[in-house]
């Protein structure tokens, strides 16, 4: 909505001359350094072209969702979403695996250099199945951010009566997180909060967060 109130305020202003695209990144800096990001934009059709070429310098793909300046940011929220259910996802098989003696980095290891080898699950993975959520400069989305994301996928779910039942538990998940003092960890941490519901102590994994995190601030 905020996009395309800002859409609107660009079309209005200058006659027209200015022309609002929408190009949230799926990245970090690190990877925009190392042309890796994607980017979905949408927005004034005339100006896509233009900012697609600007883009590519910098990612491995730039995919155009129409003139409805909200669809770029709608698709990365649905990015989003899949990230955050594939953390949880990751979490509930690593404490199922944990809780009937089965080595969760070693079954993390299996399952993220075969039938799960991708960026998500690698390095997600090796943060869950470890249980690492420093917030390290170079790899980090903060636990609140993660929050306020996975808050307004539901609030955009309501808005357009889509059910979502795995939306409603990840913000009652990172809400808990939330109130436990976690929010500058790495999103990956409702890791912590998985294992910890199923009667695993991972105080000594907080403490060594937290205290990385004392030192960082």
């Amino acid at each position: 909505h905020t996009s395309r109130r800002v859409s609107s305020a660009h079309e209005n202003w200058n006659e027209g001359a200015c022309k609002f695209v929408s190009a949230p990144v799926f990245a970090r800096p690190r990877e925009l350094g190392f042309a890796q990001a994607t980017f979905p934009i949408s927005g004034h059709l005339d100006a896509l072209p233009e900012t697609k070429s600007l883009l590519e310098s910098t990612s491995t793909g730039v995919f155009e969702f129409g003139s409805d300046p909200g669809a770029a940011n709608i698709a990365k929220l649905c990015g989003n979403f899949l990230i955050a259910c594939a953390i949880e996802s990751m979490s509930e098989s690593l404490a199922l695996a944990e809780d009937n003696g089965v080595d969760r980095v070693a079954l993390m290891t299996m399952l993220n250099t075969t039938i799960f080898d991708c960026l998500i699950y690698r390095g997600y993975g090796q943060r869950v199945s470890e249980r690492d959520h420093f917030p390290y400069p170079d790899a980090h989305f903060a636990l609140d951010l993660g929050t306020k994301d996975v808050r307004l996928v539901q609030s955009t779910a309501q808005k357009s009566n889509t059910p979502m039942p795995f939306g409603s538990a990840l913000v009652d998940r990172y809400t808990s997180a939330m109130a436990k003092g976690r929010g500058q960890l790495d999103w990956s941490a409702i890791g912590m909060s998985v294992s910890e519901d199923s009667g695993v102590d991972v105080s000594k994994h907080l403490e060594r967060c937290m205290k990385g995190l004392d030192k960082k601030g």
